[in-house]
């Protein structure tokens, strides 16, 4: 536990560092991150004897590195989102399959299906980092409150960092400390309904309070809380499976305490990304 204290206050002030220093190197940091991550679980399933595809899963890269060159809204308004996606995947896909081919023919080994389905396994998981990277280059600037002129994206990456980190905190400890009926037993047996409701009642009222700092209404907080307390223990519970299934405890061991990147920004990214799908579906935030 303390091993995990002390990671935490040198890895957060990094983390709120990068997230208010700009945009673009944000989203440098966060594809680093899905770099490591596709490390990370394209190593576990190669020590299961799997050998996923490596094209499919640099593709997911694109997700988190379009970041990197322009900012997504803008591409997403200049360029319909579908035309580009077709071509990054039916192209990423394309190239996976003639990389198959050359490798049944040289080795001789008829796993492509395998290789494939793995393959991309790998990359729409670590796509899900791209979800940070659309929070964060979110247009506009708050010009209220206590920090007039902070950038949106900084401001709804900032929240939902928060409500995520008061989630798992909040379940862990609420675990701990009221927890008796197992959530799910099968994937992750440390897991209460005690600590899931705590988790969530930690998101809806860190939520509630930034929402009030930043914005000036706790109501867009407690939507960021709501959207955390529930995803983020999916997010966290799908990788228990992965992991589970793969015979590992973690997958890396970048962080010490917390295991790898994955293993540290599983609900981050899950939550973000599905905040970035609310967005993108329902209120297409306009580009200036």
């Amino acid at each position: 536990m303390l091993l995990r204290w002390i990671s935490a206050l040198i890895g957060i002030p990094l983390f709120l560092g990068a997230c208010l220093w700009g945009a673009q190197p944000f989203a440098v940091g966060a594809t680093a991150l899905a770099g490591i991550g596709l490390r990370e679980i394209q190593r576990t399933f190669r020590a299961q004897g799997l050998r996923p595809n490596p094209l499919l899963g640099i593709l997911g890269l694109g997700s988190p590195g379009i970041g990197i060159f322009a900012s997504p809204w803008e591409l997403f308004h200049d360029y319909p989102l579908q035309q580009a996606a077709f071509v990054w995947l039916v192209g990423g896909l394309f190239a996976a399959m003639l990389w198959e081919v050359v490798a049944a023919i040289r080795t001789g080994e008829m796993r492509v299906a395998q290789n494939l389905g793995y393959g991309l396994l790998c990359g729409v998981y670590i796509a899900l980092f791209g979800g940070m990277v659309w929070l964060r280059y979110l247009p506009g600037a708050i010009h209220a409150g206590p920090f007039p002129n902070l950038e949106m994206g900084a401001a709804v990456m900032l929240l939902f960092a928060f409500c995520v980190w008061a989630t798992d905190s909040g379940s862990l400890f609420a675990g701990k400390a009221w927890g008796r009926r197992k959530l799910v037993p099968a994937l992750s047996p440390q897991k209460t309904v005690e600590g899931a409701v705590g988790g969530l009642a930690c998101g809806l009222l860190i939520g509630a309070g930034t929402g009030l700092l930043l914005f000036g209404s706790p109501w867009g907080g407690l939507l960021a809380g709501g959207i955390a307390g529930i995803i983020a223990p999916l997010g966290d519970l799908f990788e228990s499976a992965l992991k589970r299934e793969a015979g590992v405890k973690d997958f890396g061991s970048l962080i010490p305490g917390h295991g790898g990147a994955l293993d540290r920004f599983d609900s981050l990214m899950v939550v973000t990304s599905f905040a970035t799908l609310l967005l993108v579906c329902f209120f297409r935030p306009p580009v200036h």
